[in-house]
């Protein structure tokens, strides 16, 4: 015990604390918790104090000492450390290290957050200091963006021990894990994935993000997640001397291809090119196609079996409702893909529709496909999931109308009509509408 007391000099809360803790500004109050930046005397240095007064009761202060005193035996460079925890006559206190003062929470409200090349070490860091404070059989219990602090001099670090009880472990991660997509887009969470909103955030932060506060993950699967995550980068804006060298490059690319052409054309044999360019015409009538069993007529026909859209960097669909309506047979109906407030090669790979397919296809069309959508046409014999791992068999840019591709023989499998590029449409979001996928003989 401290033999030397004094009293805070707060009208709102006079809770009694050593001498050797000089007050030196009152910071304001964290609901019923007064706070105070002051000096350690003793140790030369500054220190946060944060107390309650008279106006609470027994079971309350038993609760801050409690709680604070297990915060304090956890120990992780982003958790504030504690340093002392002491019930007195009229209220209780602790005293913690001074982590700069500023809050995610101030951040926000200033529109700066946590910054996109520090988030993910710090989103780990946290996660870890969380992992350690369970380990050392604590809860948190309150943790929001006022639980944070973060300034460009200082690492973010969980804080704010003492506050009124709220929850138990799995709740810490989801409110862990919420703050976090605030602290990263500056809006509540639950909104658009920030890989949408944010050029160069991996959609594996938002899978993570998402799991989190749906209570998938524990502290320590949090950090795990988090510390595998591709680190988020700004683009950066490409040197014009870099530019002209892909344009000398890409001139180059193209003469050659012309003298190639016109070599094939003296020496060559005609064969379908590897990547066919597509051709747009008007629709052209369409029957229904047999989306639920194998072929029943000759071996010239193809059947499309089933349709699926293919979103493997996404949250793993789009707009799987509609998806049927790619083979319905009616021009009228369309599937759409989401909306997206970035060019879709800031975000994510690309998005796509899969095929099942009984038959050799020659010509694949694409009604109502919105101009401007820049796609490639792929082919596997079995389904995978990255699209690396299927054929490129053709490219291009859609135009107006129906869009017609030529295709190599591949018999039976799957055909993936993988979109990397959406256009921009009038209401400033990226999107692309398809009314019908047909494969012909």
């Amino acid at each position: 015990m401290f033999s030397a007391i004094r009293a805070i000099a707060s009208p709102e809360m006079p809770t009694a604390i050593p001498d050797r803790y000089r007050l030196d500004l009152r910071l304001g109050r964290d609901g019923d918790i007064e706070e105070w930046l002051a000096s350690d005397t003793s140790l030369d240095r500054p220190v946060l104090i944060r107390s309650l007064g008279p106006d609470t009761g027994d079971e309350r202060r038993k609760q801050f000492v409690t709680t604070v005193s297990a915060a304090a035996k956890a120990h992780h460079p982003h958790l504030a450390k504690v340093f002392v925890v002491e019930e007195v006559q009229g209220g209780a206190y602790s005293v913690s290290e001074w982590t700069g003062g500023a809050t995610v929470a101030d951040r926000v409200g200033a529109s700066s957050g946590i910054e996109l090349e520090e988030f993910l070490p710090n989103a780990t860091g946290l996660a870890g200091a969380l992992k350690a404070l369970h380990e050392s059989g604590a809860t948190h219990g309150s943790i929001d963006l006022s639980a944070i602090s973060y300034s460009e001099a200082h690492a973010a670090k969980l804080g704010a021990f003492g506050r009124p009880f709220h929850g138990d472990k799995d709740s810490d991660v989801r409110a862990l894990s919420s703050a976090l997509e605030s602290a990263l887009t500056g809006e509540p969470p639950g909104g658009p994935p920030p890989s949408e909103s944010i050029d160069g955030i991996s959609p594996m932060i938002d899978r993570i993000l998402r799991a989190g506060q749906s209570g998938a993950y524990s502290a320590a699967e949090l950090e795990k997640a988090f510390s595998a995550a591709p680190t988020p980068r700004r683009p950066q804006p490409e040197p014009a001397s870099t530019s002209r060298r892909l344009l000398y490059v890409a001139l180059g690319l193209v003469l050659l291809a012309v003298a190639l052409v016109g070599l094939g054309a003296l020496f060559g044999t005609p064969t379908n090119p590897i990547i066919p360019s597509p051709t747009t015409g008007p629709p052209t009538p369409t029957t229904t196609p047999n989306v639920t069993s194998p072929p029943t007529s000759g071996a010239g026909d193809v059947s499309i079996l089933s349709v699926d859209s293919h979103d493997p960097f996404g949250e793993g669909g789009e707009n799987d409702a509609e998806v049927e309506n790619l083979v319905d047979g009616s021009l009228s109906t369309t599937w759409q893909t989401e909306r997206y407030q970035d060019r879709l090669s800031l975000i994510k790979p690309g998005v796509g529709v899969v095929a099942a397919v009984r038959g050799n296809p020659q010509q694949l069309h694409l009604a109502g496909l919105s101009a401007g959508t820049v796609f490639e046409v792929r082919w596997s014999a079995t389904l995978e999931n990255d699209p690396d791992d299927w054929q490129r068999v053709a490219a291009g840019s859609a135009p107006a109308g129906t869009t017609s591709v030529d295709l190599p023989g591949r018999s039976d499998g799957f055909w993936l009509l993988w979109m990397t590029e959406l256009p921009l449409q009038s209401d400033g979001t990226y999107y692309a509408q398809l009314s019908e996928l047909r494969l012909e003989p």
